[in-house]
């Protein structure tokens, strides 16, 4: 009877630690499954910051390998500018808009390659136009059918939330001419908190 009654106790002990135990794993893979799901949250958004931060990038680096040929004629050995601007690379603060023209041909109704970028609501534009002489930076803004002028990022994953362009005069000996100052702030446009910005400085010089 002794024994029958401590095997009883033994038996209801282990019954209560095993409950114990189990409530405590059960804790433990909840603590363990909610910092696994809080990392991978983190490394989604790192990830989404990342892919973000790529794309502007990408787009800054095409605006500056543009903006190196702003201003370039082999034909009259001097520097072109748009029409009416008084520095090779033009800037308009309020809209923000920056823009240049530059020759790829000796002549003809393409001799000129205007290239102008510009915001668009949350949308950042550049717009092309060939023509045979410089237009003024209004008409090189302009979206005209038959020119091509499109956004730089999809506005479906992008929006662009700040562009802003500033130039400020240089000179020195007989070579003048400014530095260039742009900079872009972006977010993702379903995740709004996600948001990257970066800028740049060019120099342009107007060689006469």
């Amino acid at each position: 009877m002794v024994i029958q009654r401590a095997r009883k106790k033994l038996r209801g002990a282990s019954l209560i630690e095993f409950m114990i135990a189990s409530l405590v794993g059960t804790m433990a893979l909840a603590i363990i499954g909610s910092v696994f799901i809080s990392s991978q949250r983190s490394a989604a958004q790192r990830s989404q910051e990342i892919l973000l931060l790529q794309n502007i990038t990408n787009v800054m680096q095409g605006m500056k390998e543009e903006m190196y040929q702003a201003g370039f004629d082999d034909v009259n050995r001097t520097s072109v500018l748009l029409s009416g601007a008084s520095s090779v690379v033009y800037t308009q603060s309020f809209p923000s808009v920056v823009g240049f023209v530059y020759r790829v041909e000796s002549a003809g109704a393409a001799a000129y390659r205007h290239v102008v970028y510009r915001q668009d609501s949350t949308a950042l534009k550049l717009c092309e136009k060939m023509r045979a002489a410089p237009l003024t930076p209004a008409s090189a803004a302009d979206s005209i059918v038959g020119d091509s002028c499109y956004s730089l990022f999809d506005p479906r994953q992008i929006s662009v939330t700040a562009f802003s362009t500033d130039t400020d005069a240089l000179s020195g000996g007989l070579v003048s001419g400014a530095m260039t100052t742009i900079a872009i702030t972006a977010a993702l446009t379903n995740r709004p908190s996600v948001t990257q910005s970066l800028s740049f400085q060019i120099q342009s010089r107007n060689w006469q």
